[in-house]
């Protein structure tokens, strides 16, 4: 498991030490990880892309580690494709950062995806319950490294 946050890692090791599927927790950001080329035969993101400095960048290295045939599974919030909804989206950003710990609730991350060295396989809009609703719209698919 990857996570670039020393307090959410702290609590992540914890988690995985409760497990009984052995885990373990590196501390890096998405856009660097210390791991091998073509390492894994999936990577799966919830709630990642939203937060990341650079997506396009985690997602070359989303490829990077994957092997031939690889796949990405997600689940993201995401841009609105209501225009009132993601017009507010856009307004409310900035604000939302600092709340979300920098999410950025406006993010087309289903297009930074299809723009990536990964191939779409699949995406399914659905809404995130019982969240505010610049935060609400959720994809969740798969994508493939097909070099």
């Amino acid at each position: 498991m990857l996570e670039p946050d020393p307090h959410m890692a702290k609590r992540l090791r914890v988690a995985a030490a409760a497990s009984p599927r052995p885990a373990s927790v590196d501390e890096a950001p998405a856009e660097r990880m210390p791991f091998e080329d073509a390492s894994f035969d999936a990577v799966v993101s919830t709630l990642v892309f939203c937060t990341v400095p650079d997506p396009a960048a985690a997602l070359t290295e989303v490829a990077r580690v994957l092997k031939p045939g690889g796949r990405l599974l997600f689940v993201e919030h995401v841009r609105a494709e209501d225009p009132r909804l993601a017009r507010w989206q856009d307004r409310l950003e900035k604000p939302w950062r600092f709340v979300g710990d920098g999410c950025h609730c406006n993010r087309d991350t289903v297009a930074t995806i299809e723009a990536s060295p990964l191939r779409l396989e699949d995406v399914e809009r659905s809404e995130f319950p019982k969240a505010p609703p610049i935060v609400k719209p959720l994809v969740r698919g798969s994508a493939v490294f097909a070099p």
